[in-house]
């Protein structure tokens, strides 16, 4: 896989070297603003608005492109910078790696499609800024969220992070099926409610394509079995229910795919 795929017209070509160019131009400026906040030259609460602000306009700006492996990344530098509310050495380090990758992508490195998942899971993983994570052995596994609902979506992140899991999020499950497909997870916790699709309909797309249906899915719902909305529902998925149930359903989908 190429950083970004053969356009397919000379206006979408255009489109894409002009985004290449300001991805070079801002990767430079944070590395300057990296070394700035190392050397305490600039403001940390400054720099750190900074690195947010670059983070989310990197992000936005590839959503719209078709260039699947620097929309990845740059997802991922937002979520870690998202984070964060103060930065120290471990955090420009880390963001460091992001930065160096986002460059070599720019310059063009290729990635095979299989390497994919092992470069994505080679980037830091993000802490949750109310989290302490204490002793906590950080583990490679990957479990990919598509939960629209922020509050949701921290409170299922709280309990993944003190397994020491790695999460991402996803607001959407047409995004949620093109990250699935290249970054391969252990494991995709769905909100039932996504729009114009549910969660059922995204367990059903998962389990229906070959590259992914091996995947465990798990839908995360108020609704109990045997609900009308469940029907159709892939008969290997998990049941996360809100609620009392949270906490013993998380617990019981993850050992019943054997994630650990």
């Amino acid at each position: 896989m190429s950083a970004f795929d053969s356009a397919d017209n000379e206006n979408e070509r255009r489109v894409i070297a002009e985004f290449i160019e300001e991805l070079r131009d801002t990767a430079s400026s944070l590395q300057v603003l990296l070394g700035n906040l190392r050397s305490h030259s600039v403001n940390a609460e400054e720099g750190l608005a900074t690195l947010k602000r670059d983070a989310s306009n990197l992000r936005s700006h590839a959503q719209a492109l078709n260039v699947p492996l620097i929309k990845m990344v740059t997802h991922r530098l937002d979520e870690y910078v998202g984070e964060m509310k103060s930065v120290g050495d471990t955090q420009l380090d880390a963001i460091q790696v992001f930065i160096d990758k986002i460059e070599k992508l720019a310059d063009g490195e290729q990635v095979t499609d299989s390497d994919v998942p092992s470069v994505m899971r080679s980037l830091p993983a993000k802490r949750a800024a109310d989290i302490d994570f204490g002793p906590i052995e950080q583990k490679n596994v990957e479990v990919l969220m598509v939960v629209p609902e922020k509050a949701m979506a921290r409170i299922v992140e709280r309990e993944l992070a003190a397994c020491g899991y790695r999460t991402s999020v996803v607001r959407n499950p047409f995004e949620a099926l093109e990250t699935a497909v290249h970054t391969r997870p252990d494991m995709v916790v769905a909100s039932m409610e996504l729009g114009i699709l549910t969660g059922v309909d995204l367990g059903c797309a998962l389990a229906a394509m070959p590259v992914t249906q091996g995947i465990p899915f798990a839908v995360l719902t108020s609704y109990s079995w045997g609900h009308p909305k469940l029907a159709g529902l892939p008969p290997r998925a998990a049941l996360i229910r809100k609620g009392a149930q949270f906490g013993d359903d998380l617990a019981e989908s993850l050992s019943r795919f054997n994630i650990t």
